[in-house]
Protein backbone atom coordinates (compact mmCIF):
# COMPACT_ATOMS: atom_id res chain seq x y z
CA UNK A 1 0.00 0.00 0.00
CA UNK A 2 1.22 3.54 -0.38
CA UNK A 3 0.21 6.59 1.52
CA UNK A 4 1.02 10.35 -0.89
CA UNK A 5 0.98 12.99 1.70
CA UNK A 6 0.89 16.22 -0.21
CA UNK A 7 0.49 20.04 0.94
CA UNK A 8 2.08 23.24 1.01
CA UNK A 9 5.63 23.54 2.40
CA UNK A 10 5.30 23.44 6.45
CA UNK A 11 1.39 21.75 6.30
CA UNK A 12 3.10 18.60 8.30
CA UNK A 13 4.38 16.19 6.13
CA UNK A 14 7.52 15.44 7.21
CA UNK A 15 6.21 15.03 10.73
CA UNK A 16 3.10 13.13 10.23
CA UNK A 17 5.09 10.61 8.12
CA UNK A 18 7.93 10.22 11.04
CA UNK A 19 5.12 9.39 13.67
CA UNK A 20 3.20 6.74 11.55
CA UNK A 21 7.00 5.09 10.41
CA UNK A 22 7.16 4.51 14.45
CA UNK A 23 3.95 3.19 14.84
CA UNK A 24 3.61 1.14 11.77
CA UNK A 25 5.36 -2.60 11.59
CA UNK A 26 6.21 -3.49 7.80
CA UNK A 27 6.11 0.42 6.86
CA UNK A 28 8.65 2.33 4.90
CA UNK A 29 9.46 5.89 3.66
CA UNK A 30 9.65 5.49 0.03
CA UNK A 31 12.93 7.25 -1.22
CA UNK A 32 13.86 9.94 -3.50
CA UNK A 33 16.66 12.40 -3.96
CA UNK A 34 17.37 16.21 -3.56
CA UNK A 35 19.09 19.11 -4.35
CA UNK A 36 17.97 20.62 -1.59
CA UNK A 37 20.57 20.76 1.61
CA UNK A 38 19.95 18.28 4.56
CA UNK A 39 17.10 19.22 7.27
CA UNK A 40 17.44 17.59 10.51
CA UNK A 41 13.93 16.00 10.00
CA UNK A 42 13.99 14.18 6.80
CA UNK A 43 17.63 14.02 6.48
CA UNK A 44 17.59 9.68 6.10
CA UNK A 45 14.62 9.82 3.89
CA UNK A 46 16.59 11.60 0.98
CA UNK A 47 19.12 10.88 -1.04
CA UNK A 48 20.99 14.48 -1.31
CA UNK A 49 22.67 14.93 -4.73
CA UNK A 50 24.45 17.76 -6.08
CA UNK A 51 22.52 19.82 -9.38
CA UNK A 52 25.17 18.38 -11.80
CA UNK A 53 24.78 14.64 -9.94
CA UNK A 54 20.86 14.99 -10.64
CA UNK A 55 20.85 15.91 -13.76
CA UNK A 56 23.13 12.93 -14.29
CA UNK A 57 20.16 11.16 -13.44
CA UNK A 58 18.08 12.72 -15.35
CA UNK A 59 19.72 12.12 -18.78
CA UNK A 60 20.74 8.36 -17.93
CA UNK A 61 16.40 7.88 -17.45
CA UNK A 62 16.72 6.87 -14.05
CA UNK A 63 13.86 9.05 -12.68
CA UNK A 64 10.45 7.76 -12.76
CA UNK A 65 9.95 11.26 -11.88
CA UNK A 66 11.38 14.57 -10.89
CA UNK A 67 9.82 18.44 -10.40
CA UNK A 68 11.79 21.59 -9.43
CA UNK A 69 9.94 23.33 -6.84
CA UNK A 70 11.35 26.26 -4.41
CA UNK A 71 14.87 26.44 -6.28
CA UNK A 72 15.79 22.52 -5.35
CA UNK A 73 15.41 19.26 -7.48
CA UNK A 74 13.29 16.49 -6.51
CA UNK A 75 12.89 13.26 -7.97
CA UNK A 76 11.73 9.40 -7.42
CA UNK A 77 14.11 7.02 -8.75
CA UNK A 78 12.72 4.22 -11.00
CA UNK A 79 13.97 1.66 -8.74
CA UNK A 80 12.12 3.26 -5.78
CA UNK A 81 8.98 2.75 -7.93
CA UNK A 82 10.01 -0.70 -8.88
CA UNK A 83 10.61 -1.73 -4.91
CA UNK A 84 6.91 -0.36 -4.33
CA UNK A 85 5.24 -2.41 -7.00
CA UNK A 86 7.29 -6.03 -5.78
CA UNK A 87 5.98 -5.69 -2.23
CA UNK A 88 2.64 -4.27 -1.56
CA UNK A 89 2.68 -6.01 1.82
CA UNK A 90 5.01 -2.59 3.02
CA UNK A 91 2.86 -0.13 3.68
CA UNK A 92 5.19 2.65 1.90
CA UNK A 93 4.93 6.14 2.52
CA UNK A 94 6.08 9.72 1.00
CA UNK A 95 5.46 13.19 0.49
CA UNK A 96 4.34 14.40 -3.02
CA UNK A 97 4.10 17.40 -5.05
CA UNK A 98 0.48 17.99 -6.60
CA UNK A 99 2.36 17.23 -10.05
CA UNK A 100 4.29 14.16 -8.91
CA UNK A 101 1.16 12.89 -7.22
CA UNK A 102 -0.75 13.46 -10.86
CA UNK A 103 2.41 11.48 -12.31
CA UNK A 104 2.19 8.48 -9.75
CA UNK A 105 -1.45 8.06 -10.07
CA UNK A 106 -1.12 7.62 -13.92
CA UNK A 107 1.13 4.69 -13.19
CA UNK A 108 0.36 2.67 -10.26
CA UNK A 109 -3.61 3.52 -9.80
CA UNK A 110 -4.86 -0.40 -10.18
CA UNK A 111 -1.67 -1.89 -9.25
CA UNK A 112 -1.55 -1.43 -5.52
CA UNK A 113 -3.49 0.58 -2.79
CA UNK A 114 -2.96 3.95 -2.94
CA UNK A 115 -4.79 6.49 -0.18
CA UNK A 116 -3.45 10.38 -1.53
CA UNK A 117 -3.88 13.06 1.42
CA UNK A 118 -4.20 16.94 0.84
CA UNK A 119 -3.24 18.91 4.24
CA UNK A 120 -4.29 21.86 4.64
CA UNK A 121 -2.89 24.36 7.25
CA UNK A 122 -3.78 28.40 7.15
CA UNK A 123 -1.23 30.52 5.70
CA UNK A 124 -0.41 32.41 9.10
CA UNK A 125 0.05 29.09 10.75
CA UNK A 126 2.12 27.78 7.78
CA UNK A 127 4.44 30.90 7.96
CA UNK A 128 4.65 30.22 11.92
CA UNK A 129 6.05 27.14 11.26
CA UNK A 130 8.55 27.48 8.37
CA UNK A 131 9.93 30.60 10.65
CA UNK A 132 10.01 27.74 13.51
CA UNK A 133 12.18 25.41 11.39
CA UNK A 134 14.40 28.07 10.37
CA UNK A 135 13.31 29.63 7.20
CA UNK A 136 13.94 33.18 6.83
CA UNK A 137 10.66 35.51 6.04
CA UNK A 138 11.16 35.75 2.78
CA UNK A 139 11.95 32.08 1.89
CA UNK A 140 9.09 31.53 3.74
CA UNK A 141 6.38 33.70 1.88
CA UNK A 142 8.16 32.28 -1.49
CA UNK A 143 7.36 28.65 0.00
CA UNK A 144 3.19 29.95 1.04
CA UNK A 145 3.28 31.26 -2.60
CA UNK A 146 3.56 27.98 -4.16
CA UNK A 147 0.28 27.22 -1.69
CA UNK A 148 -2.38 29.25 -4.39
CA UNK A 149 -1.38 26.71 -6.87
CA UNK A 150 -1.27 23.22 -4.82
CA UNK A 151 -4.45 23.82 -3.61
CA UNK A 152 -6.29 24.04 -6.69
CA UNK A 153 -5.67 20.09 -6.87
CA UNK A 154 -6.73 19.49 -3.92
CA UNK A 155 -9.90 18.03 -5.12
CA UNK A 156 -7.90 15.39 -7.01
CA UNK A 157 -7.59 13.64 -3.49
CA UNK A 158 -9.36 10.80 -1.69
CA UNK A 159 -8.73 13.29 1.69
CA UNK A 160 -8.24 16.74 2.53
CA UNK A 161 -7.56 17.28 6.41
CA UNK A 162 -6.61 20.05 8.24
CA UNK A 163 -3.26 19.91 10.36
CA UNK A 164 -3.51 22.21 13.12
CA UNK A 165 -3.69 19.79 15.63
CA UNK A 166 -1.44 17.30 14.96
CA UNK A 167 -2.80 14.46 17.51
CA UNK A 168 -6.23 14.61 15.70
CA UNK A 169 -4.52 14.63 12.64
CA UNK A 170 -2.84 10.98 12.82
CA UNK A 171 -5.89 10.13 14.41
CA UNK A 172 -7.97 10.61 10.96
CA UNK A 173 -4.67 9.39 8.93
CA UNK A 174 -4.73 5.91 11.10
CA UNK A 175 -8.09 5.19 10.60
CA UNK A 176 -8.12 5.75 6.87
CA UNK A 177 -4.95 3.29 6.51
CA UNK A 178 -6.57 0.88 9.02
CA UNK A 179 -9.74 0.94 7.07
CA UNK A 180 -7.89 0.63 3.31
CA UNK A 181 -5.55 -2.17 4.55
Amino acid sequence: MFLILSGVSGSGKQTIINQLLKEYDNSQFLKSVTTRPPRTESNHQYLHLTEDEFEAKINKGEFFESESTHGYHYGILNESIDALLSNPDILYMKDVGVQGTENLLKELKGKMKIICIFLEVPDEVLFERLIKRGESEERARIRIGRGEMERKYKHQYDYVIENIDLQKTLSQIRKIIDEVR
